[in-house]
């Protein structure tokens, strides 16, 4: 399997996953009852009221990718949510750099920073 490409106008977890389901022709329940989630569920996935740690198992019964929809959830991972717990310096530099476009991010003036947080 090569990279999934999604027209520009799919840009939400929800959008993707409904997407690929009508790509596939397939209906909600039947890629529910793969998934081993009830229909009702994967409405409130398709219209962006929930959240799932079974995308892995989405992309394989949509024959996608692995990552395919990982690209769409904004939530952290577990093992990188423990990460900034265990380093809330990283939060201070998060935060530092939110907001800057990463096309003219100028890394320079954050440099002290970080070396700051890290002695």
């Amino acid at each position: 399997m090569s990279e999934f490409k999604f027209p520009p106008e799919v840009t939400t977890l929800g959008e993707a996953i409904r997407y690929l389901r009508e790509r596939r022709k397939v209906t909600l329940r039947w890629l529910a009852r793969q998934v081993g989630i009830s229909p009702p569920f994967l409405s409130d996935l398709e219209h962006n009221r929930r959240n799932t740690d079974r995308l892995p198992d989405m992309e394989k019964a949509l024959d996608v990718p692995p990552g395919t929809l990982g690209q769409f959830d904004g939530h952290l991972t577990k093992d990188l949510a423990e990460w900034l717990k265990d380093n809330p310096k990283l939060v201070e530099l998060l935060r530092a750099v939110r907001g800057r476009h990463p096309q003219v991010l100028d890394f320079g003036p954050i440099w002290s920073p970080v070396r700051r947080f890290y002695k």
